[in-house]
């Protein structure tokens, strides 16, 4: 029965005549009263039940207007990094690395396609094959021509157990960047070096089997890789970042980094260093251990940390000792008087 029908009849019911109401016995009376409650609930059922379809019918349509938006941005965006790269979601250019061993006829192994990989993040990075170079005039990111460039087979094996890549960073055609990987045992050593630049060496060594899920095995497959971040961040910081960076600084260009600050900036960021972490700090480049060769930069540091003056004629050497001097004797006193405060209590 509809809801409809239930609504006539429930009509139906409250508009009988009291007199036939009263014709009625009590025993009739009550079974009316019985009928007119089972058809009223009976109509709320029929009433609840389609407004729960209603809902349950838009939810159902939210939902695959939603699925349909997830399908459509998962497909937008997929990963583009080797960095990005899942275990569901391949990125494009991983997969164009297995592609350019097929079309060789070559079943890679594991170090195979890690240096395809390596090949892979030089062009992440704004590097070209030296054999492109007269094709692109700019070292941006550009994904399209990452894309094309994988397929490129640039990196070849001279042997048995080293390859070489060469690479350069456009338009800066001069400089050839000489990444040289040579396999010795479960071990990858990565070396580069360019070409009219002096004191640009990098080194790297990868173990080859942390970047697989089946050790066991000596072919490399594609869905048995991982920790393809760790790998990114590594060769980046440690090989591809330096070698643009010495390149760039060569050319009088800078670079997104700590050292291309103006050095107003960077006594600036002193300010808020102790001066034991300027030591550290000014040690990790020739350009910040040149910075506190400067007699004033200490001058202050002493009066800022110790509230305490020194002599004009000292130099930065006397002067940085003397730093260290008073921080630990202060830092002995600091425990002295720790320690009296324990013996007391």
């Amino acid at each position: 029965m509809s809801s409809i029908h239930l609504l006539h009849l429930s009509y139906d019911i409250c508009h009988l005549s009291p007199w036939s109401v009263r014709k009625c016995s009590k025993e009739i009376e009550q079974r009316f009263l019985h009928a007119y409650i089972n058809v009223l609930n009976k109509m709320a059922e029929c009433v609840v039940s389609e407004a729960n379809k209603n809902i349950i019918d838009s939810s159902n349509q939210s939902s695959d207007v939603q699925s349909c938006q997830d399908i459509k941005t998962e497909k937008v965006m997929e990963p583009l990094l080797l960095e990005d790269f899942q275990r569901s979601r391949f990125p494009t250019t991983l997969k164009n690395i297995m592609k350019s061993f097929e079309k060789q006829g070559i079943q890679p192994s594991k170090c195979d396609f890690l240096v395809g990989c390596l090949y892979t993040l030089m062009l992440e990075y704004g590097f070209i094959p030296q054999e492109k170079e007269s094709f692109y005039n700019d070292c941006g990111f550009n994904y399209s021509r990452i894309k094309d460039l994988v397929s490129f087979p640039a990196w070849k094996k001279s042997d048995e157990n080293s390859y070489s890549l060469s690479f350069i960073l456009p338009p800066h055609h001069i400089y050839t960047c000489k990444v040289i990987c040579i396999k010795m045992g479960d071990d990858l050593i990565v070396n580069a070096i360019v070409k009219n630049i002096e004191d640009v060496h990098h080194t790297i060594m990868l173990d080859i089997l942390s970047y697989f899920t089946d050790g066991a095995h000596q072919k490399a497959c594609m869905d048995k890789m991982q920790n393809l971040r760790s790998l990114s961040t590594s060769f980046k910081n440690q090989v591809a970042f330096p070698v643009k960076h010495a390149i760039l600084r060569t050319n009088g260009l800078r670079h997104p980094c700590l050292e291309d600050l103006p050095l107003e900036i960077i006594f600036y960021i002193f300010k808020y260093i102790h001066g034991t972490d300027i030591i550290k700090f000014t040690a990790i480049s020739k350009q910040f251990h040149s910075m506190r060769l400067e007699v004033k930069l200490w001058e202050n540091l002493i009066l800022r940390d110790f509230k305490c003056t020194v002599k004009k004629t000292l130099s930065y050497e006397e002067l940085m000792k003397e730093y260290g001097y008073i921080y630990r004797s202060q830092l002995r006193n600091r425990r002295h008087g720790s320690w009296k405060k324990r013996m007391v209590l």
